[in-house]
């Protein structure tokens, strides 16, 4: 019994010496300049590397911005020259619907004759079931002439979101990225400037202050998109 106990006891001061072994090892390590040197190496590293990152993306959201502008202004090109082509056609369509009235048979054709290609299919559907339709009912609500005449400004305005949308998600890394830059200057502040100033006792602080700012600043580099 008491040999068994004499046993336990030897193996735990050999497992204490043993972690504390690990322990003053690992203090004289972190203390170390190779280990401060290290760090500020990969420091330096991550931030030109985060520095070239948010210069990309900045470069990439002020082209997406300009892509997205260049697309509203054809959107608002676009939308002129519709307002014009309905503004022709409504035009040609009251003079028609004024020459049916009075029985002006050739002069309603002639006005017919007129109408632009994209209007006449509508026209043509909506002269073929003008008895069912509404008193106010013209061509002008057929779903086809809408698409022909306002697709392109649509087209031209999702393409735009789409642009600013890339441009605004081009902000957010590049944001990120400079935030990590911040870190990792951090990390420069605490494992060099700082570790040389204070008391030696709280030099290991320092550098563990450091190195969690680093693995912060590692694991936000390895999760964010690049770009080129």
């Amino acid at each position: 019994m008491w040999g068994s106990a004499a046993s336990c006891a030897r193996r735990r001061r050999s497992s204490q010496r043993r972690v504390a072994e690990q322990r003053a090892f690992w203090r004289r390590w972190v203390d170390s300049d190779d280990a401060a040197a290290l760090l500020l190496a990969l420091a330096a590293l991550g931030t030109a590397w985060s520095g070239y990152q948010a210069s990309v993306w900045s470069g990439t959201q002020a082209a997406q911005y300009t892509y997205s502008s260049v697309l509203r202004g054809k959107a608002a090109t676009k939308a002129d020259e519709v307002a014009r082509l309905r503004m022709v056609d409504a035009a040609l369509f009251t003079k028609w619907l004024e020459a049916f009235a009075e029985r002006r048979d050739t002069l309603a054709l002639y006005y017919e004759t007129h109408f632009r290609p994209q209007f006449r299919p509508a026209f043509e559907r909506w002269r073929t079931h003008a008895e069912a339709r509404d008193v106010g009912a013209t061509p002008f609500e057929e779903e086809d002439y809408r698409r022909s005449t306002s697709g392109d400004v649509a087209s031209y305005d999702s393409a735009a979101t789409r642009a600013l949308n890339a441009g605004q998600r081009a902000n957010d890394m590049s944001d990120r990225y400079v935030f990590v830059t911040v870190i990792l200057a951090s990390v420069l502040f605490f494992a060099g400037s700082v570790r040389s100033l204070v008391d030696p006792r709280w030099r290991a602080l320092m550098m563990a202050i450091a190195g969690l700012l680093g693995v912060w600043a590692a694991v936000l580099i390895f999760t964010t998109p690049v770009t080129r």
